[in-house]
């Protein structure tokens, strides 16, 4: 008998957390061919510039734009960061100096030149309901 308690409780809570979680849409423009894979993440800081975030989703690269949806993201600050992969062969390509050959982008389109941006300044919260970004594709 405890132990129906006891599944009752845990089912309720995961209906609970399952029922907090959010779709984040991403629109991604200034996209110059239609050609590979849009590959977007969404990081906390400790996992902002790393290959491991919690939270990813791709689409079609489109002209001009195209939508990445991400779903199930739980409330929180984010930053999402992302490339178009034209190659698919799942990683940025760079040139021997290290910049990017293909289209990067962050949340919030912070100014970066010659280094990433910080967490701050993708940064944006994600609460118990749909979300809803724009930023668009940066060539060097």
């Amino acid at each position: 008998m405890k132990i129906l308690a006891l599944l009752a409780c845990a089912l309720v809570g995961f209906g609970a957390a399952a029922a907090s979680a959010a779709t984040v849409e991403i629109v991604v423009a200034n996209i110059k061919e239609a050609k590979g894979t849009i590959r977007m993440s969404l990081c906390p800081q400790d996992k902002f510039l790393g290959d491991d975030c919690p939270y990813s989703g791709t689409a079609p690269a489109a002209i001009p734009q195209a939508t990445v949806v991400i779903e199930n993201v739980a409330p929180g600050v984010y930053a999402a960061q992302g490339y178009q992969d034209v190659n698919d062969n799942h990683k940025i390509d760079r040139t021997l100096l290290g910049v990017p050959e293909e289209g990067v982008a962050f949340s919030r389109d912070p100014s970066y030149f010659f280094a990433p941006p910080d967490f701050k300044d993708a940064a944006f919260t994600v609460g118990p309901r749909a979300a809803l970004i724009t930023l668009h594709l940066r060539y060097f």
